[in-house]
């Protein structure tokens, strides 16, 4: 296929695992060198979580609230590792999804990648959620049902909108994104350090469960950067510049996550029954005027992430239909646009729906649970592959990291409520449902063929 004028053409490699263009077969462009990369990845991180969640994790275990922050931030860096050792091996698109298939068969990477999805629309819903709630608290009367559903669905079709505009148009919004939520974020956080009273930084003992708990909330607010790994056929040089652009997206969020709580827990005396605790600092430090700008930001900030939730949601949905793991009209590139328009559709819908019916930290707790159990598998993989597959996936560096790795996520998967597991094991047999379809389809093909 002859290349739009100024596109690089997408190289897919059999031996990654990824499936050879045919003719008519519409490619990706490669267009994200490393800053557009790290730019998706603090989109993909810093959103709705640190707007809300210093809030949550106050309302649970007070002033310990700061070293769960720690333990969150010393969890995610082993996570970037891991993802990280696992992304040079690829050029092709998929992320997690790739690295257990290739690693275990094609059952185990659909079961990732349909978990993937489920933790990227679980997370815009939530993110759509935030934009509501700042707004609400901003305006009440944006707070009531009718009006708080019409803020969200009039954010989740400009985001659908963005998404199907094209990777060029994704990523330049994004670029802006980052820049909008980053700057307020080291202001707020800056000038609060001058009203932050030491004794309520200090830890308190408490409950182990509701320690767990809190981290289990934070993962949420530090992840999403395994977003970075999936629009692989979009990055210029994947093995290159991944493992760069992950450990560059977790440094920079865990300081500005660290320098903002504890600019929030030691200046508002009453954090835990915060609504829009940023916005209630900027109003210490600045004025109404101050309240004013942090919620205009705050929305824009959730809006942005919620857009790199949708990027990686859809990417994946390309990928598994490009391998004919689920119907292969759900992931169709646009011919003109060269995007997965029907994914963005439904994907943002089913979010924003998702983002008026359910809670934020009930939304959060699923979509923690989700990406814990597909980082699980990422360490698996580092620690073990069958010997079938050892060639094409060989485990990579220590053992020690992703062992320390896995077991710290399985004791915080102890953490979800019976509620929220029930929800995430629907979301899994929906999957089971479409790769059910799927290999129908597969089978019909090959008939035919035959």
């Amino acid at each position: 296929m002859r290349d739009l004028p100024g596109e690089e053409a997408t190289l897919v490699r059999p031996e990654d695992g990824g499936v050879p263009p045919e003719a008519g077969h519409v490619q990706p462009v490669r267009h994200l060198g490393p800053e557009r990369l790290v730019a998706i990845g603090l989109n993909s991180v810093i959103g709705g979580g640190i707007f809300v969640l210093p809030a949550h994790a106050a309302a649970l275990v007070g002033s310990t609230s700061l070293p769960a922050y720690v333990a969150t931030g010393l969890l995610v860096l082993g996570i970037g590792l891991v993802l990280g050792r696992l992304a040079a091996r690829f050029e092709t698109s998929g992320g997690p999804y790739l690295y257990i298939e290739r690693a275990y068969g094609p059952l185990a990477g659909f079961q990732i990648g349909w978990l993937f999805w489920l933790a990227r629309t679980s997370a815009m819903a939530n993110l759509l959620n935030g934009v509501a709630l700042y707004v609400g608290a901003l305006w009440p009367a944006f707070a009531a049902p009718g009006p708080r559903a019409a803020v969200i669905a009039a954010c989740a079709a400009a985001v659908i909108g963005l998404d199907i505009a094209g990777i060029r148009q994704a990523a330049r919004a994004t670029d802006l994104f980052a820049i909008l939520k980053i700057a307020p974020l080291l202001v707020v956080g800056t000038a609060g350090l001058w009203l932050v009273e030491i004794p309520r930084l200090i830890p308190q003992a408490v409950d182990p469960g509701s320690f767990l708990r809190a981290v289990l909330l934070l993962v949420y607010a530090f992840t999403g950067f395994e977003t970075l790994t999936v629009p692989v056929e979009e990055s210029k040089e994947p093995r290159r510049d991944l493992p760069r652009a992950l450990l560059a997206t977790i440094g920079a969020v865990c300081g500005i996550y660290l320098l903002v709580h504890i600019a929030a827990l030691g200046a508002l005396a009453d954090l835990a029954t915060e609504k829009a605790p940023l916005a209630t600092l900027a109003d210490l430090e600045f004025g109404t005027g101050g309240r004013l700008v942090i919620t205009f930001l705050a929305g824009l900030s959730m809006a942005g992430c919620s857009l790199s939730s949708l990027l990686g949601g859809t990417r994946m949905l390309y990928a598994m239909s490009s391998n004919r793991r689920i119907p292969a009209w759900i992931g169709a590139l646009h011919p003109g646009r060269r995007t997965p328009m029907r994914a963005s559709f439904l994907t943002g819908g089913i979010a924003a729906i998702g983002a008026i019916l359910g809670g934020y930290a009930f939304l959060a707790a699923i979509s923690s649970g989700n990406r814990l159990l597909i980082y699980a598998a990422c360490c698996l993989a580092c620690l073990w592959t069958p010997k079938k597959a050892a060639k094409a996936v060989k485990p990579a560096g220590g053992l020690l990291l992703p062992a320390i790795t896995l077991l710290t996520i399985l004791v915080l998967l102890c953490a979800l409520e019976p509620q929220e597991v029930l929800f995430g094991m629907i979301g899994i047999g929906a999957g089971w449902v479409l790769s059910i379809l799927a290999g129908s389809g597969r089978r019909g093909m090959a008939r035919e063929e035959s």
